[in-house]
């Protein structure tokens, strides 16, 4: 059987030589794999490698590797030794020929075999490493490619254990790479320790909040950073270094972290430390919230016509902050696309100017800046386009303060909004915790407008009528731009329902209007183990 059942994420690699090397090379497409196959099967991955110059003859080894994470969430090959295979290893599934020869323009078809066992429960992880040594000829430098191909695979049917969590955090200094023994550190680093105990495969994200003790006792916040979004392999663990972009004096912290794995948040994670500090920072600065208002600014698209407006920016501190604004693509939709529109189809950024673009707040001030929207004589043919605005405050000694976003949407006059979304179907996993499994989904907006998503699922009876409901959230709540995604999870309690054949409907919806559904079949056996499986 073909890989139908595995959702491929394809991509494309485009490796060239040095130019000692000839400058000649190959694409490899997909370079990565991932997707759910049932327990049992032989599923085959068919994977292209395409010379990108005029080379006759050029030889690809191809070895099949463990797939590790190193200690930042960065995938890394270990030599597979058969026998002796790492935990949730797939390689010893795989068969793939040891090369493959390149002809000039033509694409070369690897066929990667695999045999799941029945007894596979959860996702197991394995790779491809292609490799191109030089020729024979070559002179000077002489420079072996490597391209490396995560596999990982998750198995239909009962669910796999989540234990995914945030087990541990702490602060330490990171030094400037010229700095003398006795500098001053660069910045303030917060680790992030993460820890896989479960058999999924997951997405993280989550924040991290610093606070530090006053005189009177009492804890006030220093920072609020992002844990940046990974993907995390089972049994594994990873620490995440987030810049908390300031120097801190000596005291006692707390730290707050929430994680959310899959879209669901996990337990928080609480804990107080005595950081030495360093002895040449004596003030402490904070973060403040800069307002920004309107959120949302909207024009009306003119072509070739040049439009005002205005947004008002409050500092609440009681300390001066210089800002600074930008304009991009909004973060949602960057760097992604579609089969048929792009992040720049959808960007306004080119069209907005900010005045000032810096300036300074006073302690308590409002004041207002200026939008100018020069609209082009011609723009790709979309109902709307967005920009985002990124406003940054430093204090005066140049430490970060905060930051800020506002979002800029133009809309066509003609035409209506064509609202629409993707629906992965959701996953169950089983959190160890007794009838309790974890429920999550990956909505993608495959819209011309934004979306305030709002999920839900209901738990049917044969007869149709719901019998148990409940919230998927996310730690995300802006808006969901087009060509954004993003991951919603919670938790369902398989002791309040009913023995037999069920029927789950996720239902995704914007503004009370519903946008996507998936129904699933979802059963319960006499040991009360629920299987879920898409029906549409």
């Amino acid at each position: 059987m073909r890989l139908a059942p595995l959702a491929l994420l394809l991509a494309l690699a485009l490796v060239a030589l040095a130019p000692p090397a000839q400058a000649q090379g190959f694409q490899v497409r997909p370079l990565f794999v991932d997707g759910e196959v049932p327990p049992g099967a032989r599923v085959t991955i068919p994977v292209e490698i395409t010379p990108t110059s005029q080379i006759e003859g050029r030889t690809i080894e191809v070895e099949v590797v463990e797939l590790a994470q190193n200690d930042t969430g960065g995938f890394r090959a270990l030599p597979f030794e058969p026998g002796n295979a790492l935990p949730r290893s797939a390689a010893p599934w795989i068969e793939v020929p040891s090369e493959v020869t390149l002809e000039a323009r033509e694409t070369e078809l690897i066929e990667v075999e695999m045999a799941v066992p029945f007894a596979a429960r959860g996702s197991y992880a394995a790779a491809l490493l292609l490799s191109a040594p030089p020729p024979d000829d070559t002179e000077g430098l002489r420079l072996t490619l490597r391209v490396l191909v995560p596999i990982v695979v998750g198995t239909k049917g009962r669910p796999a254990r989540q234990d995914v969590r945030l087990s541990n955090a702490g602060l330490r200094y990171r030094m400037a790479e010229d700095a003398a023994e006795d500098g001053v550190p660069e910045t303030t680093l917060a680790e992030t320790l993460i820890e896989n105990a479960g058999g999924t495969f997951s997405t993280v994200e989550g924040a991290l909040w610093v606070d530090v003790k006053d005189e009177s006792g009492d804890w006030r916040q220093v920072r609020r950073v992002e844990i940046p979004r990974r993907r995390i392999l089972p049994e594994t663990a990873i620490t995440l270094p987030v810049d908390l972009g300031r120097l801190l004096p000596g005291g006692d912290y707390r730290l707050r972290g929430e994680l959310y794995v899959d879209g669901r948040r996990t337990q928080p994670l609480r804990r107080e430390i005595a950081f030495e500090g360093h002895p040449e920072v004596q003030a402490l600065v904070t973060d403040i919230d800069l307002g920004v208002a309107p959120s949302v600014f909207e024009y009306t698209y003119q072509a070739g016509a040049t439009r005002s407006g205005r947004i008002a920016v409050n500092n609440p501190a009681i300390d001066p902050v210089e800002v600074t604004v930008g304009v991009d693509i909004p973060a949602g939709m960057a760097g992604r696309a579609s089969a048929t529109v792009r992040d720049t189809d959808l960007s306004a950024a080119d069209w907005i100017e900010v005045r000032p673009a810096r300036f300074t707040l006073r302690p308590g001030q409002t004041r207002n800046l200026r939008l100018l929207a020069r609209f082009p004589d011609e723009a790709p043919a979309q109902r709307n386009y967005y920009a985002a605005l990124e406003l940054t405050a430093h204090y005066r000694d140049g430490q970060r303060a905060g930051t800020a976003t506002g979002l800029v949407e133009v809309t066509r006059p003609e035409g209506e909004d064509t609202p629409a979304v993707a629906l992965e179907p959701p996953r169950l996993a089983s959190t160890g915790d007794a009838g309790q499994y974890a429920l999550g989904l990956r909505a993608t907006n495959t819209g011309d407008v934004l979306l305030r998503p709002e999920v839900e699922y209901r738990v049917l009876d044969a007869s149709g009528a719901s019998i148990a409901e409940g919230a998927l959230t996310a730690e995300d709540d802006a808006p969901l731009m087009p060509l954004g995604a993003r991951r919603f999870g919670g938790t369902l309690d398989a002791a309040a329902l009913p023995e037999g054949d069920l029927t789950l409907l996720t239902l995704l919806t914007s503004g009370g209007a519903e946008i996507g559904e998936v129904v699933q079949r979802l059963a319960k056996d006499a040991e009360g183990r629920l299987t879920l499986q898409t029906t549409r």
